[in-house]
């Protein structure tokens, strides 16, 4: 994580993490630890995480047959010092 991004967590409190896509295999990393999920987004309440979750994950529903897409639908909003989020 880059410093900036560092700064932008301190400040937001919620991240939005959705799994990792694995061109290779064509699929989604669902079974891979929170750590090596990627940060979509950061924001400054548990509510306002949730409500983009819900805005894009129903945006995405549309484009059924898109990988990428579907991985919004396994996204989760998580607190910036969730330990989970530390690679071990």
């Amino acid at each position: 994580m880059k410093f900036g991004h560092l700064a932008a967590v301190a400040l937001a409190g919620w991240l939005l993490m959705a799994p990792s896509v694995d061109c290779a295999r064509d699929g989604l990393q669902r079974q891979t630890p929170l750590s090596d999920w990627e940060q979509v987004d950061s924001f400054s309440s548990q509510e306002s995480c949730e409500n983009y979750r819900a805005i894009v994950t129903a945006a995405e529903k549309s484009d059924s047959g898109n990988v990428s897409g579907e991985r919004y639908s396994y996204s989760i909003c998580v607190q910036a010092d969730d330990p989970r989020l530390k690679a071990e």
